[in-house]
Order: C-alpha cells, then sequence, then structure tokens
C-alpha cells in the first residue's frame, strides 16, 4: 500500500481529481437555469480541464517534472493524511455529482469544500515536482485559489 502515493499515483489522483471536478461543473452547469450561476459552473467546468490537461503532461513526462529519489522518511504522515483524505474527497465528488444538490448554496458550499481539498492537495504535491517545474503546478494552485476566493464571494452574496 505505500506504493500508492508515488510519484506517478500523485499525478494519476491530480488527473482524477480534475476530470470529477469538471464532472460535478458540468453537471451543475446543466441543471442550472441561465444565468450567473450557469456561467460560474461553466468557467469552473473549463478551468478543471485545463488543469487535467496540465497534470495529464506531467503524468505523461513525469521524468520532466518529478524528483524520482523518494526515500521511504519522504512518505510522511502529512502525505499519507492528504492523499487519503483526498481519494475520500473524489468518492464524495462522484457521488455528489449524481445526486446534486438541494440548493444553489449547497452546490456553492460543496465547491468551496472541493477547491480547498485541492489546494491542499497540490500544495503537498510541490514538494515532489522538480524547482524548475514548480511554477506550473503554482499556476494551477494559483488558480485554484481564484476558485476559492469566487466561490466564497458568491457564497457570501447568497447569504445577504
Amino acid at each position: 500500500m505505500a506504493n500508492i502515493f508515488s510519484s506517478q499515483e500523485i499525478l494519476r489522483i491530480a488527473v482524477k481529481v480534475e476530470e470529477n471536478g469538471r464532472g460535478l461543473y458540468g453537471a451543475l452547469e446543466s441543471n442550472t437555469k441561465k444565468g450567473k450561476m450557469q456561467e460560474v459552473w461553466k468557467y469552473l467546468k473549463e478551468q478543471e480541464e485545463m488543469h487535467r490537461k496540465v497534470f495529464q503532461e506531467m503524468l505523461d513526462n513525469t521524468g520532466d517534472y518529478i524528483v524520482d529519489e523518494f526515500n521511504p522518511g519522504e512518505y510522511n504522515a502529512y502525505l499519507k493524511a492528504v492523499a487519503s483524505g483526498y481519494i475520500i474527497t473524489q468518492e464524495l465528488i462522484e457521488k455528489k455529482t449524481k445526486q446534486l444538490f438541494s440548493s444553489e448554496l449547497e452546490a456553492v458550499e460543496f465547491g468551496i469544500y472541493v477547491e480547498k481539498e485541492s489546494i491542499l492537495t497540490y500544495s503537498a504535491l510541490r514538494d515532489y515536482v522538480l524547482k524548475k517545474k514548480q511554477s506550473v503546478l503554482g499556476k494551477v494552485i494559483d488558480e485554484e485559489k481564484k476558485h476559492l476566493v469566487q466561490l466564497t464571494l458568491i457564497k457570501d452574496q447568497m447569504i445577504k
């Protein structure tokens, strides 16, 4: 089970994260009446696809992106907790994509949760990316932060 956290497996998880996010936001877009929220879901769906492509490229070219030397001590509790927690989150995203939400507010709150988990997971992955390639992952993290802010502002407006 320890090898589940190899560099390739972490990238496979990241690709799956973005695929599931795209599916979730696509379902929300399809089930939302025309307007601002439908545009938000469409934008986030498109962003998830762009991120998926970034991680797929990293996976396809692992040697160009990922540090190959993983010492047993590098598999610390933090990385294990983040990766295993994110696998659980992905199962929840798949479930929510099928059943959807009882309100737009609930959907936005779930989007906030997903974005926070993405930031945490990708921040943990950053230590395993070659220094010269960390800017690629840094851009994805920055975009996820923007999504988090955008969804938080929308939530604040909904609550008012």
